[in-house]
């Protein structure tokens, strides 16, 4: 599942470069901005099935999504098996309590809730298994959305100084789409009756547009035009995922990792603001911005347990260093900074990623399968408040479910998480024209998944006679 969740604003932390000495933010003010859209990211896989047990899937893997978490786990698939996922989500975001200074004066913004969804297909694939001198090999290509930057907003912002006196009203409207793809070929193979290895090549592709639309009203005046700021961006890159799976009847544990790499990153700037001087509309477009980008690896390691012939428990842990994510373009101001924070001496923080979850068949029967599941998870972000330090840790619940008939398997999950924080924000893009000072208080974050899975199991004398015609002929 993406991001998990759709990580909002993933290009933009630290991508600005000023376009022009007047009307463009330098880019530490732009990402105090930016970062507002900023929900989860967390580096995870795909399925209704593991979210439904809390994401902890390292050591089971047993089906499509195994691509996405463990590719060892692609080596169980005894049967040629197409998959689809998708995923929708309603977020609430929300800004309690915050008080500031504007021109010396202290001051109070009203609270704001922003809502909104959406949904999309997340995963695909095509899974192959055959028989190499008795034991079990699987060959599998698929799509995945990793990272989601699905985000809308609408706002109204009152600044309001002691004794009730207006001082500045502002609407911000927030835009952001596109995301991160995953395209991946994976291998898994079974060594022994107790041991299955797996590697995928990843290709990572991406694109996301960024609009901030404001307009601002002073001392009841009607609302004029404040900023206009967008940002286009690409993303690509290639790595490699490798899994190692020990299985018994009693207990699974495996091993993944995901390989640094370097990542081509492209932006585009525009802004629209008032000149200062004259009062007119100050357009600046930049050229096409390139710059590469130290992508950190992901280690993750996981237990599952055999309970009973009907239950199962699981428990993973990953790591990613993304205090490693940083520019590296020679003889530029990109060079070491972080690409969260956009700061060579990051507070970005490492990121520990737990995961619990337990599956039930609550009923197995000749022609049907029925598991129920619940999982609890705790995965902190790297980005953290650069006034205030604090961090933002989402953590949750999640239930699923899920019936097999014959050859279909269907699985549904929810997947939900909160966060709590003490921080600081811009009220808009102050730094060209509106409050141009930063505020104090507290931001709730609260976020709903739902997921649908769908596995077709296919006939694999069928599969198998369809592919020796297509490369062998006859």
């Amino acid at each position: 599942m993406p991001s998990r969740f759709p990580s909002t604003c993933f290009f933009l932390a630290g991508a600005l470069v000023p376009l022009g000495a007047q009307a463009t933010p330098d880019p530490g003010r732009f990402f105090l901005l930016t970062q507002q859209a900023r929900t989860a990211f967390t580096v995870q896989g795909a399925g209704a099935r593991a979210t439904g047990t809390g994401g902890a899937f390292i050591a089971i893997a047993d089906d499509a999504t195994a691509i996405s978490y463990n590719p060892a786990g692609l080596a169980q698939l005894l049967r040629p098996e197409a998959s689809v996922v998708a995923q929708g989500y309603a977020r609430s975001l929300t800004f309690q309590g915050f008080t500031g200074q504007v021109s010396g004066s202290p001051t109070t913004f009203e609270d704001t809730t922003n809502k909104d969804r959406g949904a999309a297909l997340s995963f695909a694939s095509l899974a192959v298994p055959w028989k190499v001198d008795g034991r079990n090999v699987v060959f599998l290509m698929s799509y995945q959305r990793i990272f989601d930057f699905s985000y809308s907003s609408a706002v109204d912002y009152l600044a309001e100084a002691n004794g009730g006196l207006t001082t500045q009203g502002i609407n911000q409207q927030v835009r952001q789409s596109g995301g991160v793809n995953l395209y991946s070929m994976g291998l898994g193979a079974e060594l022994t009756a107790r041991i299955l290895v797996g590697v995928s090549v990843n290709a990572w592709q991406g694109a996301s547009e960024f609009t901030s639309y404001s307009q601002r009203t002073t001392s009841g005046i009607n609302q004029i035009f404040d900023s206009d700021l967008r940002q286009a961006s690409s993303f690509r890159g290639v790595d490699a995922t490798l899994g190692v799976i020990w299985r018994s009847q009693w207990l699974n544990a495996g091993v993944v990792y995901r390989t640094p790499f370097t990542a081509r990153y492209v932006f585009t700037d525009t802004t629209t603001t008032v000149d200062s001087t004259s009062g007119n509309l100050s357009h600046q477009a930049g050229q096409a911005t390139g710059a590469n980008i130290d992508w950190p690896e992901t280690l993750g390691v996981g237990l599952g347990l055999h309970l009973g012939p009907r239950w199962l428990a699981m428990a993973d842990w990953s790591r990613t260093p993304w205090s490693k994510a940083r520019f590296r373009d020679s003889g530029t101001t990109l060079d070491g900074v972080n690409w969260f924070d956009f700061q060579k001496a990051t507070r970005v923080r490492d990121t520990e990623d737990l995961h619990l979850g337990t599956e039930v068949l609550a009923w197995v029967g000749s022609r049907v399968v029925i598991p129920v599941r619940v999982g609890f998870f705790r995965e902190p972000q790297p980005i953290v408040d650069g006034q205030t330090g604090a961090q933002r840790v989402l953590t949750g619940w999640t239930l699923g479910c899920g019936i097999k008939f014959k050859d279909l398997t269907l699985d549904a999950a929810l997947k939900v998480a909160s966060n709590r924080r003490a921080t600081s924000r811009y009220n808009t893009d102050a730094p060209i024209g509106g409050v141009a000072s930063t505020a104090f208080g507290q931001e709730g974050l609260a976020e709903r998944w739902f997921l649908v899975s769908l596995i077709y199991q296919l006939d694999t004398a069928k599969v198998h006679k369809a592919l020796s015609w297509f490369f062998v002929g006859g």
